[in-house]
């Protein structure tokens, strides 16, 4: 009995550790080209630089668009079906998406950063990073994705490191040499294009090109769906923000300097999920409990360098402190949310997961562009918090049970998006069904 007791807590003691160290990972890849920028901005002397961040900020839900689809839907699938091309097919198709998605704004980035009201001529050549920088990043995931789906997890926290590490030192060691901006930059992609370049080829396999939308899209139809909605609401709500006075605007970009990488981080919640249910060993008590622990621990960092950076860069407590209060309290209720949006997308219902997400993000975008406030983006954010969590939390009661720590279905779920009527018949009676007599 003590000895099964040990087992248990040593268990349990590993995945907590798990998730801090993917949280991590996830968090370095995220405030690395944040650090860039506020560096740079030091380096060069000139504070309008962090406003590189925001100005390309929407953009990054393009990003987690194309991870989505054609990383974490393709693994799921293919862990599902047990077809390994699908990874190596969707990546393909994800590269190729990506660039045509980054390469319009970047081509066009004049008119890009003239739409946010800001001036092209200062930011025109970080823009241009940015958006190259981005296509890199999105090959780079999909190989760490298929990495973390292969239980490959201290392979793929490496790579993180290491790619973020030689981007931070590469691009401020050669600007600090130069003192040029354009001659860092292309030195900088260059060496981040030999890296993601061999890492593709280690892992990547050959494979027949195909690919299905529907195939990948009903495992992140939720998120894929959320992440477009998001792009409309920055894309729109931050060019409100951007027209106020200046010192929201310092206030609005301190805040997402600090706390976009936690929102990242907090990525490590959903994507253990993923993997977990995909793999048919989740333990659900015991992620809500973990997720809890390092939610709270990220919340009190968030909040001391959000502080730390106000004081830094000049910006005004009071407008900051109210930015930060709608970030707090929306990351205290996301642990639950992630978790019952994963369980219900896998295991219940995709097409309830994703009209419930569409309509509160449909609430968000209205609320976030047609509020003329500074505050438009997250009063939006909140918003649609508010009414995820309470919805999850109906869900929660009416169809689940927890059954040996385990998240059940009370009743089978008539919908599946991937099954026949025959195929969710056998399930429910346990007799072979002939689809032809169906």
């Amino acid at each position: 009995m003590v000895a099964s007791k040990s087992l248990n807590s040593k268990a349990k003691t590993l995945k907590l550790k798990r998730i801090f160290k993917m949280g991590s990972a996830l968090l370095i890849y995220s405030i690395v080209p944040i650090l860039s920028w506020i560096v740079l901005s030091l380096i060069y002397k000139d504070s309008r630089i962090e406003n590189v961040f925001s100005i390309t900020y929407p953009m990054q839900f393009a990003w987690s668009v194309a991870v989505a689809l054609f990383g974490t839907a393709a693994n799921i699938r293919a862990n599902k079906e047990q077809n390994e091309n699908h990874i190596y097919s969707s990546a393909f198709w994800g590269i190729i998406f990506s660039a045509i998605v980054f390469v319009v704004p970047t081509i066009f980035a004049d008119n890009y950063i003239a739409f946010f009201g800001q001036e092209p001529e200062i930011y025109k050549d970080y823009v241009i990073y940015a958006f190259v920088l981005t296509i890199l990043q999105v090959i780079f995931s999909l190989v760490v994705e298929k990495l973390y789906f292969e239980d490959k997890e201290k392979q793929a926290n490496l790579h993180l490191f290491i790619f973020n590490l030689t981007n931070f030192a590469v691009l401020v060691i050669s600007n600090l040499i130069f003192m040029n901006f354009v001659i860092s930059m292309i030195i900088t992609l260059s060496v981040l294009f030999v890296y993601v370049a061999v890492l593709c080829i280690l892992n990547f396999k050959k494979f027949k090109i195909d690919f299905s939308f529907c195939g990948n899209f009903k495992y992140e139809s939720a998120n894929i769906v959320s992440y477009i909605m998001m792009f409309l609401i920055y894309f729109f709500g931050l060019k409100n923000a951007f027209c106020a006075w200046p010192e929201y605007v310092l206030a609005l970009t301190t805040v997402s300097l600090c706390n976009d990488a936690f929102w990242d981080s907090m990525g490590a919640i959903s994507k253990i999920a993923k993997i977990d249910l995909s793999k048919k060993r989740y333990n659900y008590k015991q992620e809500i409990k973990n997720a809890s622990i390092y939610t709270a621990i990220l919340i009190a960092i968030s909040c001391a360098s959000t502080i730390g950076l106000t004081f830094l860069n000049g910006a005004k407590l009071p407008i900051v402190i109210v930015y930060l209060s709608f970030q707090v309290f929306d990351m205290a209720c996301d642990p639950f949310r992630q978790i019952m949006s994963t369980y219900t997308q896998l295991e219940y219902s995709p097409r309830l997961n994703t009209i419930i997400n569409f309509i509160y993000k449909g609430i968000r975008v209205c609320l976030s562009v047609f509020i003329i406030s500074p505050y438009c983006t997250e009063i939006g954010q909140v918003s649609q918090g508010l009414l995820l969590l309470i919805s999850y939390i109906v869900i929660r009661a009416v169809k689940y049970k927890v059954v040996d720590g385990k998240l059940c279905t009370k009743k089978p779920t008539e919908e599946v998006w991937d099954k026949s009527e025959g195929q969710i018949e056998e399930e429910k009676t346990g007799k072979t069904i002939d689809n032809n007599n169906i």
